[in-house]
């Protein structure tokens, strides 16, 4: 199970790292008239990676939660923070861009709420290779 969850967490540390640094900054350089397009792309596209990694993740910090509570209970909070600030921050905050609204307030919103999700997610990392490294 430990192998599983660091081949999950690895992959969710990357692609939120690639989102933080290129991804997410990159927006600022495109044309307005041309963003919502593209970010609209960008938000459907991106899911197909992020969604089987985040239910993967889930069910198996779940699990270890379940089974181990007092070991794995840093786990599901990291987690719950990463949910949290994805669905009733980062989303919003796309919807908002996706209508156009401040554009360059939202971009700098995104910026700033997805860096707490990379923390979470390197977090997690690091929580991952250190029960690995001592298993």
């Amino acid at each position: 199970m430990e192998w599983i969850r660091l081949s999950v967490d690895s992959g969710l540390f990357v692609l939120i790292w690639l989102v933080q640094v290129i991804i997410y900054p990159s927006f600022k350089y495109i044309d307005p008239t041309k963003l919502n397009y593209w970010h609209q792309q960008y938000t459907r596209k991106i899911l197909y990676f992020v969604g089987p990694l985040l239910f993967v993740q889930t069910a198996v910090i779940a699990l270890q939660v379940l089974f181990a509570p007092l070991v794995y209970m840093v786990d599901g909070l990291l987690l719950g923070g990463i949910w949290i600030n994805t669905f009733f921050i980062a989303i919003p905050i796309h919807n908002a861009i996706d209508r156009g609204e401040s554009l360059e307030k939202n971009i700098l919103r995104l910026l700033q709420v997805n860096r707490w999700r990379a923390f979470l997610w390197t977090a997690l990392l690091l929580l991952s290779v250190v029960r690995v490294v001592v298993s």
